[in-house]
């Protein structure tokens, strides 16, 4: 049977003694380093998560901004070519006035030369028909 002596005694009070030493010494401290440690690690991990929301927030809104932008400037390009298209039928418009008048000087002018020549053939006309019936009567 087991006998219970002063040395079991002893050697159960060295263990207490060094369980509360060790645990004061070496265990509390690790555990409160670990736990230290688990903190920073949690803060840095939620600091990484505010970041990637703030970089998704920005993204989005920089993506809102150049929609606006695209919009504003389709809107932009439209509104200029239709006043181009405005602007060429004027121009276009003026050109046909300006041609149809030019068109109309010239005619006037070559009805005008016209008149003139059959006016210089009449009167060439007589003066060969006067001269072809002198030579003929001569």
């Amino acid at each position: 049977m087991l006998q219970i002596d002063a040395t079991f005694l002893v050697i159960f009070a060295i263990i207490w003694i060094l369980l509360f030493v060790l645990t004061r010494v070496f265990w509390n401290p690790m555990t409160r380093l670990v736990k230290d440690r688990e903190a920073q690690v949690q803060g840095d991990t939620d600091a990484a998560r505010k970041g990637l929301d703030d970089y998704e927030q920005s993204l989005q809104e920089i993506e809102r901004t150049m929609k606006k932008a695209r919009l504003a400037a389709e809107k932009a390009r439209e509104a200029l070519e239709a006043e181009a298209l405005k602007e060429k039928s004027r121009i276009l418009a003026e050109a046909g006035a300006a041609s149809k008048a030019e068109i109309e000087k010239a005619r006037a002018a070559l009805e005008d030369e016209i008149a003139r020549l059959k006016r210089e053939l009449g009167s060439e006309a007589v003066r060969l028909a006067g001269e072809i019936e002198k030579r003929l009567l001569n």
